[in-house]
């Protein structure tokens, strides 16, 4: 259902790994998350642009800022140092957050794969070998 009205385009495939003593509210969510995001991930792609020479896509409002930074550790006398971030979110929290994601899809209309001919600055080929969808806005 990826592809909903997005005729050519081939919906791809996920891997995601559990470990053995995972919450079971925590492998419901996981596997939620994942079943929202392959249905109804597409809805998102007008906040992200995609870069065709690189093959990345970024969010209109640039890089998440990482919790922690390569720069923040080091090492003194053989120990290393870095900020612990211990915050987190308590499981009773999950089903929640499913439903704001299903709220964020739901009030979003989505995008439509682009024009055939509106994506003039990529290559014949790229539009050759593309099997994503890919609406103008992402290239604008």
């Amino acid at each position: 259902s990826i592809a909903r009205g997005c005729e050519g385009i081939k919906p791809g495939w996920v891997r995601v790994n559990f470990n053995y003593f995972i919450d079971e509210r925590v492998f419901d969510y996981v596997v939620e998350a994942v079943r929202l995001i392959a249905d109804d991930g597409w809805r998102l792609l007008p906040d992200y642009r995609f870069d065709p020479v690189h093959g990345l896509w970024r969010h209109h409002d640039g890089p998440a800022e990482p919790p922690l930074r390569l720069a923040d550790v080091r090492y003194e006398d053989g120990r290393m140092i870095a900020p612990r971030h211990a915050l987190r979110a308590s499981v009773d929290e999950l089903p929640r957050y499913l439903e704001e994601a299903r709220a964020l899809f739901a009030s979003r209309p989505g995008a439509l794969d682009a024009r055939p001919g509106a994506l003039g600055h990529v290559s014949e080929e790229f539009e050759e070998l593309r099997w994503f969808l890919l609406p103008e806005a992402c290239v604008a």
